[in-house]
């Protein structure tokens, strides 16, 4: 499921909206007046990562599982301040070649 956009990095591309077989994302703005990707029906995410794989700054982060980022960041982690950072997309990480 479709956990969050990071409207810091989103550059307004319009991808995610585009690739998204069940229009989970709407184009709105930010506080300054940039386009930024909103999610709109989260529930509607059935994660096929398309939105996250196509996304050329990382700005989003599907969990594999409904709830997988409030497993993975227990709340006693929350209320210390920390931020989930996503994972280092497939096309970041090392070949093996």
């Amino acid at each position: 499921m479709i956990e969050r956009v990071d409207v810091e990095r989103c550059v307004g591309c319009r991808l995610c909206v585009r690739v998204c077989p069940l229009d989970v994302f709407r184009m709105d703005t930010d506080q300054r007046g940039r386009p930024v990707a909103r999610i709109v029906y989260r529930d509607d995410c059935q994660t096929c990562f398309l939105c996250e794989e196509y996304c050329p700054v990382d700005a989003l982060f599907v969990a594999p599982e409904r709830g997988a980022l409030h497993a993975v960041w227990p709340p006693d982690m929350a209320a210390e301040g920390a931020s989930p950072i996503p994972p280092p997309s497939r096309r970041q990480m090392p070949s093996g070649d």
